[in-house]
């Protein structure tokens, strides 16, 4: 038996092809592509919020203060 250790975020779209009418190497195959998916957003939200963490002004007690 193959057993499903996603998180529950996602646990409804991997339930959804656990229960969907294909035989084994279909549901392996669809499996494989969530996971793919899964990195690929995952990936994709790291560059944004390193991206916003670039270009946002750093207020913490180490920022530099300039008053021209």
């Amino acid at each position: 038996m193959i057993r499903y250790t996603e998180s529950a975020s996602k646990s409804d779209l991997y339930a959804r092809v656990k229960l969907a009418p294909v035989n084994a190497i279909q549901r392996e195959i669809a499996i494989d592509r969530l996971r793919q998916a899964d990195a690929i957003t995952d990936a994709i939200m790291w560059v944004v919020t390193a991206t916003r963490r670039l270009f946002t002004r750093n207020t913490g007690a180490n920022s530099l203060l300039h008053n021209h």
